[in-house]
């Protein structure tokens, strides 16, 4: 069969290109010109990447996947269904996938990635031999899936529109729940319940493992599946990777994967092994370089007071230097003031423009708002509108000892990448 992505770069997207392909179909899709780091396994797959020109849609293509970021509306998949093509979103898809599977999801606010990532390689390394999609390229992977031939399934729930809720899984992890995506949930209570009608759909025989903070909203969904609650892992188990949200995720992991009779001896050593996943702490220099340049995913005050933290206490007094790219106008306009404080482990912020993504185009709220703001709360702050400026601005900041952690979920990556490259070459 041939089947056709538009919007073939996203990482949820390619996951599923990735197991089609190896499953011997015919893949191919569609998107724009930007760089994204799924650009090397499209191109180690030998997957062809067209642009959204009508012309691609042909009448011998099987199924046309879409991306959420594009949706019904697209003009390829307009084309699609005037050709009697069948289409599918993104979330369709995997559901479609896990749904015939022992499916075991990831989801909540934070987290998820690197859970996912935890739990599928605790899984592999206990011969359950599963296939994984997850919302990052694992290091150890080299990619975002794993192709498995049992029936057991691991997947990154994303809780965005609501997608979660067409996965029927046997095992759910639900990392932490903090409203989100205010582009989509009017309120908390609107955020809060797509989590709890999950958990209430779950099959008697299921297993909820749920972290501490969510207790209430577990007990109150009425779940019959058996039900299991953590906090942070215990000090005697190593991780390689940094910081107490770490520390919470794998405890997560391992209470799963104790329920679900890995051996704790396996689990714990795959845990200690993981290396982590693309734009997680992402290490562009070596750890103890005389500048050390890291990447980081965090898009929301949350997730940045917990990269920072890390950071902080990692590296002690080391001269820290955050550059933070806003991602959405609507969760910038939200948690305006909770982003102004969120920088309090750095020494020096810049804060960039807004990234403007097929989510949203324009908003209330800009960039130099958010740096009006952080400059109420910070000695230290500059704004650097576009990722050439933050390049510009990082190069003449960088010196001995210091750490440079670019953060955000657009194409903030970009710097760190570049500043790396000029200190490998001496410049």
């Amino acid at each position: 069969m041939k089947y056709f992505f538009v919007g073939i770069k996203g990482v949820g997207v390619v996951g599923i290109a990735t197991l089609y392909k190896e499953w011997g179909h015919e893949v191919l899709g569609s998107d724009t010109e930007e760089v994204f780091f799924t650009a090397e396994i499209l191109k180690n797959l030998g997957i062809s990447v067209v642009s959204f020109d009508v012309s691609h849609i042909t009448v011998d293509i099987s199924k046309v996947i879409y991306s959420s970021a594009y949706g019904v509306d697209h003009p390829q998949v307009a084309r699609a269904r005037e050709l009697g093509i069948p289409v599918a979103s993104y979330s369709e898809a995997l559901a479609e996938l896990f749904n015939t599977k022992k499916g075991v999801v990831v989801t909540g606010t934070h987290g998820k990635t690197t859970t996912s990532a935890m739990l599928a390689r605790v899984l592999e390394d206990a011969s359950f031999d599963p296939t994984a999609v997850i919302g990052g390229e694992l290091v150890e992977w080299g990619r975002t899936v794993r192709t498995g031939s049992s029936e057991w399934m691991v997947v990154e729930g994303d809780e965005y529109q609501a997608k979660i809720l067409a996965l029927k899984p046997y095992a759910a992890l639900i990392t932490n729940i903090e409203y989100d995506h205010p582009d989509f949930y009017k309120n908390e209570e609107e955020y809060r319940a797509v989590f709890r009608q999950l958990v209430a759909s779950m099959p008697p025989e299921g297993i909820v493992v749920a972290h501490q903070s969510t207790k209430d909203l577990i007990e109150a969904s009425g779940t019959k599946a058996r039900t299991i609650f953590f906090s942070e892992l215990d000090q005697s188990i190593n991780l390689t990777l940094w910081g107490k949200h770490n520390r919470e995720n794998a405890a997560g992991v391992l209470a799963l994967a104790d329920a679900l009779g890995v051996e704790h001896a396996i689990a714990t050593k795959a845990l200690a092994g993981f290396r982590g996943t693309k734009r997680r702490m992402e290490l562009y220099t070596d750890a103890d370089a005389p500048v050390v340049v890291l990447d980081d995913y965090a898009h929301h005050p949350t997730e940045i007071r917990a990269t920072l933290s890390a950071l902080r206490n990692h590296y002690g007094n080391r001269h820290i230097i955050a550059l933070f790219q806003p991602h959405t106008y609507s969760r910038t306009k939200t948690f305006l003031a909770d982003f102004a404080t969120a920088f309090g482990d750095s020494d020096e912020v810049a804060i960039l423009d807004v990234y403007s993504s097929a989510r949203e185009q324009a908003g209330e709220v800009t960039g130099k708002n958010l740096f009006e703001e952080v400059a109420r709360h910070h000695a230290h702050v500059s704004f650097a509108s576009t990722v050439d400026d933050a390049l510009a601005f990082v190069r003449d900041k960088a010196k001995q000892d210091c750490v440079v952690v670019t953060m955000g979920a657009g194409d903030i990556w970009r710097v760190a990448e570049a500043l790396s490259r000029d200190l490998q070459q001496g410049n």
